[in-house]
């Protein structure tokens, strides 16, 4: 029986991002998918942005990230022939004089130069942002892997695998190699079991209004403008399992937008997150073909392009994976 090289477990971001990169070499991959619905990739916003948190840091390797993320997304537009990448600059108003003083400071900083793209006594404008269409990007991506007969609806049942020296076999097929991307899921299936994997849960929300902007807004929370009176709003955060419900969300998009729009749907979903907040990808200790990305956190869309360039080049050439999403860094 033929090996196929990949049989790649979870269609979110991650698993698409490798199955990319395997689909661009000319590697054989399958993807098996359990299609839930209460998914962190079904629910984000799939905004890169490379100034984060409440202190405004810039995120980590964002270069080398936003360099990767502009790239591999184009290269998927044109086989799909589909936009999926949109490039939007963020308004931050300032919450305070203190506020406007700080970011002022940033502006002496190299490493904020170049992210910084206009700056008042209202807020800053800042650059080398936008968002990915999460929910298009998975769905086209799923309809032509399924097409070419690379992608199945499946659940991952680890007692249907099969261990072999140079394979592993599953479901009456042989594999190479088995790349888990499985999300929040890695709890229950404890193929690496090593690791612990925080739950973190959320929700984001479509509105409709009349408010025009082209920028996304940062404000508490993110108003990206999907089209001229759409807008896609997240998200709140949660370290549990359980939907809370969009009450929150709408409360804050009030203060916004008062009470002129109209709520369209509300998305829940589950991510997984490691104790130091940075993606976990690597080599299983004791199956050296069996290899996992996980743990992508908010900043899926921009760090899955990059993290599963790392694995893959580390699978095929040996290539060493970054100190700081090793998942060595969690062995002793």
């Amino acid at each position: 029986m033929k090996k196929i090289d990949f049989l790649i477990v979870g269609q979110g971001i991650s698993g698409t991002s490798f199955a990319w990169r395997a689909y661009f070499a000319k590697q054989s991959f399958i993807i098996i998918d359990n299609e839930k619905s209460v998914t962190a990739s079904k629910a984000a916003l799939g905004i890169y942005n490379p100034i984060t948190g409440r202190k405004f840091n810039i995120s980590w390797n964002y270069n080398n990230l936003l360099n990767e993320l502009n790239e591999f997304y184009s290269d998927v537009e044109n086989k799909l022939n589909v936009n999926i990448l949109h490039k939007k600059n963020i308004f931050r108003p300032f919450k305070n004089s203190s506020d406007n003083n700080e970011w002022n400071v940033r502006l002496s900083s190299n490493r904020y130069q170049k992210f910084i793209k206009e700056i008042n006594e209202v807020g800053v404008l800042t650059k080398g942002s936008g968002y990915v269409d999460v929910k298009k990007y998975l769905l086209k991506s799923k309809k032509y892997f399924k097409k070419n007969n690379r992608y199945f609806c499946d659940t991952f049942k680890s007692k249907d695998l099969g261990i072999s020296n140079d394979f592993f076999s599953y479901k009456n097929k042989k594999f190479r190699n088995i790349i888990m991307c499985t999300g929040i899921d890695e709890k229950n299936i404890k193929s690496f079991n090593q690791i612990k994997l925080d739950s973190v849960s959320g929700n984001s929300i479509l509105i409709k209004c009349e408010n025009k902007t082209s920028h996304i807004i940062n404000k508490g929370i993110n108003i990206l403008p999907i089209n001229k009176n759409k807008f896609h709003i997240g998200s709140t955060y949660y370290q549990n399992v359980i939907d809370e419900g969009p009450d929150e969300l709408i409360s804050k998009t009030k203060q916004k937008f008062e009470d002129n729009f109209t709520l369209i749907k509300s998305m829940f979903g589950i991510r997984s997150a490691s104790n130091d907040r940075r993606p976990i990808i690597g080599r299983h200790k004791h199956n050296k073909r069996m290899y996992i990305i996980n743990a992508m956190g908010s900043k899926g869309v921009s760090q899955a392009p990059y993290c599963a360039k790392k694995l893959f080049n580390f699978i095929n050439n040996n290539e060493n994976i970054d100190d700081e999403i090793n998942i060595d860094r969690f062995r002793s």
